[in-house]
């Protein structure tokens, strides 16, 4: 995924029919919606009108859904930047990418909330023990971050490794796991 506000241009093997923004302790959170479940998650903004704007701008066509749809994502987005550990229950749309990006993912979301693993870990959780380069490559393209905890995966050495949200993001959001609350997006730039 890019820094916050930075969108990478539409996709063509993917519908996102409804876009929306939530409000949170980090700023206002784009999400994007196929007719299969979540599509793509943005990283917070500090404002609604960029943060619509930004998902606007992606999906054209896309239309906006009403302030109450998907009220209990939005609610375990609040709760979530708020600091307090959240199963997401959404449905998730990754039919667009390939099977080893989605066994990636799908692996990193059984990473507990206040936990780390290793991209070697997940290598070896996929069936591939060398394909150390290869998770990272898939976390690097997650449309979903956040709900797909890219962020709880480490270098084998503990190093943070990469993070499409910034360093800056992925050290606040685990310092957040492990109970130090996480401040505006604006001061993690």
């Amino acid at each position: 995924m890019l820094r916050s506000g930075a969108q990478p241009p539409p996709r063509a093997d993917i519908q996102v029919v409804k876009i929306t923004v939530a409000q949170t302790a980090a700023g206002w959170v784009g999400l994007a919606f196929s007719a299969c479940g979540l599509a793509e998650l943005h990283y917070p903004l500090p404002e609604h009108e960029p943060a619509l704007a930004a998902l606007q701008a992606r999906f054209p066509e896309a239309a906006a859904l009403a302030d109450h749809a998907w009220a209990r994502l939005k609610g375990q987005l609040r709760d979530y930047f708020d600091g307090r550990p959240v199963a997401f229950e959404v449905p998730l749309d990754l039919a667009p990418y390939t099977p080893f990006q989605r066994a990636v993912w799908e692996t990193t979301l059984r990473i507990p909330y206040g936990e780390t693993r290793t991209y070697a870990w997940i290598a070896h959780e996929v069936d591939a023990p060398l394909a150390y380069r290869a998770v990272g490559a898939a976390m690097g393209a997650n449309p979903i971050p956040i709900i797909v905890p890219c962020h709880r995966v480490l270098r084998s050495n503990g190093g943070l490794g990469g993070y499409g949200g910034g360093l800056a993001m992925k050290q606040r959001l685990l310092a957040m796991e492990k109970g130090v609350a996480i401040t505006a997006i604006q001061e993690l730039d």
